[in-house]
């Protein structure tokens, strides 16, 4: 399975600012129109962040202000060489957004630096209140849609019937689907995931959407 090389010393997170209101729109604008047609893929501009700072932070810092609680997932491999990284990433952008740090379990908003095993962690909300179901911001290497060897298969509400999305994600493994499998199989409860490359690129995974392994 490959991981992304998480730097071993945190980045420059302490450079960290807020977004401008045009770059926080764009962000924003990006999300949304991934979400609608989910496995789309989507390109910000990573250039208003710190050099080192990944483009995973862009979401969070467009999206969690202060009545939304954000946490953090630690890496699957050498989890405790990461913790630092993703430790500083999650407390500069608390700091940022004004926003309040708490356990991956209690986040309304959830940052992953690398494919994590504590996916199962996040909270996939209630049927009677599905809104409380955890947005994943998931870090990837690389998004390849139409891939020459695709990996998953994508469908559901916003992907045509006939026209299901294929592609490969580089950075996840079976893990990761498995768990989101389960976090998403008592609809509405489940979560959202939005995977962002360190280039810009994004594509979004609605609760409703499925992933067939290929």
């Amino acid at each position: 399975m490959t991981f992304i090389d998480v730097p071993r010393v945190a980045p420059a997170w302490d450079q960290l600012r807020e977004l401008t209101p045009t770059v926080s729109q764009q962000v924003f604008r990006a999300i949304m129109d991934a979400f609608a047609r989910p496995g789309t893929v989507q390109r910000v501009s990573t250039e208003g962040l710190p050099e080192g700072v990944p483009a995973a932070a862009l979401p969070l810092l467009a999206l969690a202000d202060i009545m939304t609680p954000i946490g953090a997932l630690r890496s699957a491999d050498d989890a405790h060489l990461e913790a630092d990284a993703v430790t500083a990433a999650i407390a500069a952008i608390g700091r940022v957004v004004a926003a309040r740090v708490v356990d991956a379990a209690d986040a309304r908003y959830a940052l992953a630096l690398a494919e994590s095993a504590e996916l199962g962690l996040l909270s996939p909300g209630i049927h009677w209140a599905p809104e409380k179901g955890t947005t994943l911001v998931q870090r990837v290497e690389a998004i390849h849609v139409g891939a020459a060897a695709p990996r998953w298969r994508l469908t559901g509400p916003g992907i045509p019937p006939h026209a299901p999305v294929e592609l490969s994600v580089d950075g996840l493994g079976d893990r990761f689907v498995d768990a989101r499998d389960l976090l998403v199989s008592d609809y509405p409860a489940g979560i959202d995931s939005i995977l962002m490359a360190d280039d810009g690129e994004l594509i979004a995974l609605s609760r409703t959407t499925r992933i067939e392994k290929i």
